[in-house]
């Protein structure tokens, strides 16, 4: 064992292709979200973008009893090839498409092939590395992930004003392209073992596998009420940062990129856990960290301020959904990983649609100030209590993998 956590990630010739192909694959999704959003909202109002946030979040909610049961049903190679070439048509019918209505039906279709591929690679993975080096793995991705997700979130603005939306998202498309080129180079392949007993039902075989698990039945409600806290304080720091703060565009992009800075340090650090005690204790602490930066960006006088808070809900939020990835990945078995992550994906994103509701009529009643230290309180309670059931749970149960 100590010789496999000695191991470099990049040792795995497949990881060479899938970290940095997924990462591009992201860069692309923020150029994308940056380009459509553009296009939205211009000539059409808060309720368009508003649509187009649902079209992004209702079919990863609407595919949770079909998806896992597609990655863990068929070959990876054909499931990964054939979901990334919907999104990859989705994508160019985008391009070419200005109208709002079909724009938001093919949103939908290009998040349904990533309600497939997401889980699909994410069930892939351990079978590349192996069991040992998944939270490193994880750590590596995600803090990847964060940095094509600024680079591209940057570049979005450009493109669209070079070349305007169809080049942009004609650029989002290509990247799906690498990735499907990237799906059928990968020698390491996850097929159902013939003859296997294959447990029944989609999200409630992934749902059993998480609340069966002693660990996971505190941690991931525990995320599901920092997802809900989350995306409800997005909805009003806008309003925070640009009127009560007076910082204008050029400050809220900036504490966006402090979020996103901490985010990667943060997926980074919690890639050198190398434990379920220290990623459960990495998780808490992620908790806590996003409690406190709301409170203290609710309570920011100055820009100074405000930039610590944005910093460390990304540090809290990078170091907690990278440990309860790498968590609920190494404590389920093989065969129902792909529903697992589906099961997770889905229910977080049912979170985040709730959260958008949560967080308007918050900002309406408490105000910006208000909803994030509200939220910052709720979020505090809410780590002392997930840090306490966790200490009550026995070593031996946390130290169980059941791989």
């Amino acid at each position: 064992m100590k010789q496999t956590l000695q191991t470099s990630i990049w040792s795995y010739r497949d990881i060479r292709l899938v970290l940095p192909a997924r990462a591009l694959s992201y860069a692309g999704d923020a150029i994308a979200m940056i380009a459509l959003t553009l296009r939205v909202s211009d000539g059409h109002g808060p309720a368009a973008v508003t649509a187009l946030l649902l079209a992004f979040a209702v079919p990863t909610v609407a595919m949770i009893p079909f998806a896992g049961r597609i990655v863990d049903g068929f070959d990876s190679r054909t499931v990964l090839v054939w979901s990334g070439l919907l999104q990859v048509i989705a994508g160019v019918g985008l391009a070419l498409v200005h109208d709002l209505v079909p724009t938001l039906l093919l949103v939908c279709v290009l998040q349904i092939g990533q309600a497939v591929s997401g889980p699909a690679w994410g069930a892939l993975i351990p079978r590349i590395v192996g069991e040992e080096l998944i939270g490193r793995t994880t750590g590596v991705s995600q803090a990847l992930v964060g940095v094509a997700t600024l680079a591209g979130s940057a570049a979005g603005g450009l493109l669209v004003g070079w070349s305007g939306s169809r080049g942009a998202l004609l650029v989002d498309s290509a990247t799906f392209l690498v990735l499907v080129v990237v799906a059928a180079l990968v020698r390491t392949r996850r097929r159902p073992e013939p003859g296997a007993d294959v447990e029944k039902g989609g999200v409630s075989a992934g749902l059993r596998s998480i609340f069966g698990d002693g660990v996971l039945r505190i941690l991931v409600p525990g995320l599901w009420v920092f997802v809900l806290v989350g995306e409800a304080v997005n909805v009003v720091e806008v309003f925070l940062i640009t009127g009560e703060l007076g910082l204008g565009p050029s400050g809220y992009g900036a504490a966006g990129a402090a979020t996103g800075a901490g985010a990667i340090l943060g997926a980074w650090y919690s890639g050198r856990l190398r434990s379920d005690r220290t990623r459960t204790r990495g998780v808490v602490a992620g908790m806590a960290a996003i409690g406190t930066a709301c409170v203290v960006i609710g309570l920011a006088g100055n820009f100074a301020v405000l930039l610590v808070g944005a910093t460390g809900i990304g540090l809290g939020s990078g170091m907690l959904n990278a440990a309860t990835s790498a968590l609920v990945v190494t404590r389920s078995t093989d065969a129902v990983r792909g529903r697992v992550i589906a099961a997770l994906n889905g229910t977080a994103r049912s979170c985040s649609i709730f959260a958008m509701l949560l967080g308007g009529l918050a900002g309406t009643l408490l105000g910006p100030r208000g909803t994030f230290v509200t939220g910052g309180v709720a979020c505090a309670v809410a780590a002392a209590a997930v840090g306490a059931l966790v200490v009550r749970v026995k070593d031996s149960e946390l130290e169980v993998i059941s791989h």
